[in-house]
């Protein structure tokens, strides 16, 4: 078991319960997530001690029921600040048919941005941990979350804490230059990163050298290694052959190889959250110091799994995940 401190902020999601366009339903069914936050329970289900640090309003009943849901998979929510007056949310269309997914945030004066005015005690976050896990999404949400973010990495290095950042670009919410200057400036205090191709060759424009898609894959993470010191990490590779139908596979990169699985194809119920639970999933083979193969296929399809429920989290254990692994499309269990 490792004790990780997740960072980030919450969300609320709202998405359509009849199938409408925003501008057409007045029904939403209602999700608590966010992508540390779904690290965070995913990691949790599958045996560790996880912390979560976000903040959230005072005596705010939605902020409640974000606490409980953390605190129901197990996540210590003693680190949430609570100052502030809004929720961090966000609108979402599924996708369907031709037409693609589209996403509507409402994320401005929330309670995550008061950490900017804080004096964050760091060392104590830290203390007794052994991993920090943080997405570049935080960094979007304003210049002086940036920097409360690289406060957080560089703390943990001096605490002796592994850093693993997922990138998780968002067109949304900043320009590219942007974001690839700030990737920069946190990848020096990164033990672990999860970024794919497209975030080398479209964010950070590095040349694309090799003849197919796991050469260049592995062009770009030997380029990582070289210049930030990163020398582990992971991606997914997603094809989507219909709305309703996707081909996920899993990449590592560690000991200058890169190594894959098998792809999965199967119908999707709800992709929101399926690259975290991926990169639960690589993190927890981490910790464990399972092997390469194993991690990479435990990680595939804990994140397929997380895709055939609704919401942005599953409550899947090790267990349950090792039994999906070795009885698809089998009979129904008595």
């Amino acid at each position: 078991m490792s004790r990780v401190l997740t960072f980030g902020e919450m969300l609320m999601r709202l998405q359509p319960a009849d199938g409408k366009p925003v501008s057409q339903t007045d029904s939403y069914n209602v999700f608590y997530g966010g992508a540390e936050a779904n690290v965070a329970i995913g990691l949790s289900h599958l045996g560790h001690e996880v912390s979560y640090f976000t903040a959230l309003p005072e005596r705010h009943p939605i902020a409640k029921a974000m606490i409980l849901h953390l605190q129901k998979a197990g996540v210590k929510t003693d680190a949430i600040i609570r100052k502030g007056g809004r929720i961090g949310s966000y609108y979402l269309e599924p996708g369907v048919s031709l037409k693609a997914a589209n996403v509507v945030y409402d994320r401005s004066h929330t309670s995550v941005l008061c950490l900017a005015d804080q004096e964050i005690d760091w060392p104590s976050l830290f203390s007794g941990k052994d991993w920090l896990h943080i997405t570049g999404i935080t960094s979007a949400l304003s210049e002086s979350m940036h920097h409360v973010v690289l406060a957080a990495v560089k703390a943990a290095q001096s605490a002796g804490v592994k850093v693993s950042f997922d990138f998780n670009y968002r067109s949304k919410l900043w320009p590219a230059e942007e974001a690839a200057k700030a990737y920069k400036e946190i990848l020096p205090y990164v033990d672990h990163v999860f970024a794919g191709w497209k975030d080398f060759a479209w964010l950070f424009g590095w040349k694309i050298e090799g003849d197919d898609y796991e050469a260049q894959l592995e062009s770009f993470y030997h380029k990582l290694s070289d210049d930030y010191g990163v020398t582990t990490a992971s991606s997914t590779r997603r094809e989507i052959l219909s709305s309703g139908k996707h081909r996920l596979n899993g990449y590592y990169f560690a000991d200058g190889k890169l190594y894959s699985a098998d792809p999965i194809s199967f119908d999707v119920i709800d992709r929101v959250g399926g690259g975290d639970s991926f990169a639960a999933g690589i993190l927890h083979g981490m910790m464990r110091g399972e092997g390469t193969a194993d991690m990479i296929r435990f990680a595939l399809y804990y994140s397929v799994l997380t895709h055939l429920i609704i919401g942005d989290q599953s409550d899947y254990t090790e267990v349950d995940v090792a039994h999906f692994m070795a009885n698809q499309l089998s009979d129904v269990s008595r």
